[in-house]
Parts: C-alpha cells; sequence; structure tokens
C-alpha cells in the first residue's frame, strides 16, 4: 500500500454501508414509516430509498410526501418522522458489525497521520453520537452530517483544513458520494458501492488490491 499512503494524505469515509453495514436498518425504518399508506407507496419508498442512498433523511420525507402522499409536509411532520426513525434505528446501528477490514484500514491510515474525516448524511448530532458508541471517535479529525450536504461539507473541510484535492481521496458507496467528490476534484473509491458492480466489496478487498498492486 506504499503509493497509496504516498499520494493521499487526506481520507474522507460516509458511514453507512462504509464504515458500519446499516444501509438495510435504513431500508426497514422508511418502510415501517410509511407502512400505514400501504403496500404500493412503502414499495415506492423502498425502492426510491435504495436509489438514493446518501441523501438526507429530510429530502426523502419531503419526496415521499410530495411524490407518493400528493401532499406537502410541515416542519412539524418531519419532526415527528425524524424522531420515530431515529428511535428504530439508532439501537440497530449501534449493534450492526463493522464493514470488513475497515478496522484494519483505519488503524493502518491512523498509524501512517492521515487526516480522516466522516460525511455523512445522517443528523450531525446523531452521527458523532453513533461514532462515540461505536468506539471510533479518535480516528476521525473532523464528523459531519446533515443538513448540509455531502458536497457541501466535504468543501467545507477542504476550505478549513486547506486540504489539496489531489491529496484527497473519498470511500463512499453511493451516487451521492461519487457527486460529492467529482465536485470537489477528489478521487473517488467505491467501497460496497450501491448502483453498479464497480470497487471493491469491503475493506479487505481494497487492502488486498492495494498489497497486489504495489507488490
Amino acid at each position: 500500500m506504499n503509493d497509496f499512503f504516498k499520494r493521499y494524505d487526506y481520507l474522507f469515509f460516509d458511514f453507512d454501508g462504509v464504515i458500519v453495514d446499516s444501509v438495510d436498518i435504513k431500508t426497514k425504518a422508511f418502510a415501517k414509516l410509511f407502512e400505514e399508506y400501504g403496500k404500493d407507496v412503502v414499495r415506492k419508498v423502498i425502492e426510491y430509498h435504495i436509489q438514493h442512498t446518501g441523501i438526507s433523511r429530510y429530502e426523502k420525507f419531503r419526496y415521499y410526501y410530495q411524490n407518493y402522499l400528493n401532499k406537502n409536509i410541515t416542519e412539524e411532520e418531519i419532526k415527528i418522522l425524524d424522531k420515530k426513525f431515529s428511535e428504530f434505528v439508532y439501537g440497530e446501528i449501534l449493534k450492526a458489525p463493522f464493514i470488513p477490514g475497515v478496522i484494519d484500514f483505519l488503524n493502518t491510515c491512523y498509524s501512517s497521520k492521515k487526516t480522516m474525516f466522516i460525511v455523512s448524511a445522517t443528523p450531525q448530532e446523531e452521527i458523532k453520537n453513533i461514532i462515540r458508541e461505536k468506539k471510533i471517535t479518535n480516528y476521525f479529525k473532523h464528523i459531519l452530517g446533515s443538513p448540509l450536504t455531502k458536497e457541501e461539507n466535504v468543501k467545507y473541510l477542504i476550505i478549513k483544513y486547506n486540504i489539496n484535492p489531489l491529496k484527497a481521496v473519498y470511500f463512499g458507496d453511493s451516487p451521492s458520494d461519487k457527486k460529492a467528490a467529482e465536485k470537489n476534484n477528489i478521487f473517488f473509491i467505491p467501497i460496497n458501492y450501491s448502483q453498479e458492480n464497480i470497487g471493491f466489496k469491503d475493506f479487505n478487498k481494497l487492502i488486498t488490491h492495494l498489497s497486489i498492486k504495489n507488490a
């Protein structure tokens, strides 16, 4: 992995599906929230969520109401849905396993004094609490979530830490991650990518690839 570590000093990570195997947990949460509206709505909700992983739940709530329920959602309704969603997923995510190889990879990067960040679509305080409970806070220089988009948060970190985009890499599993990287001129490495058969299934596969490539 020598070439990789010579090339990149700043590492950006999405959380769900990249650090922790938690995407299915959120799929079930969305289905549960909208089950009262019938199977057809639930099917559409699940399909949209899977096709748009990495977008904040607030954006999805608004989209579901407008497009599937044919009504506008109020801020109070968003707060109620957000509370129910958080109650459903929080404990499950704490129990969810890490993506294979990610802890070894984080340890290697941390030992190599790389600067690492979390950029998630999960609400800011919630993702901080989850990462603290998962006992991986020490790996990351900065942890950011919604309401800002991933693209906006990456841009903020680049400015704040005076990062040369050519020295940065983004690990993500969704089109929103890829977009956030590309819009900020950062190299993108797909991990457990949700839309196409590209990239690496997990970090064990990535580590093996890097070791072979630099052997």
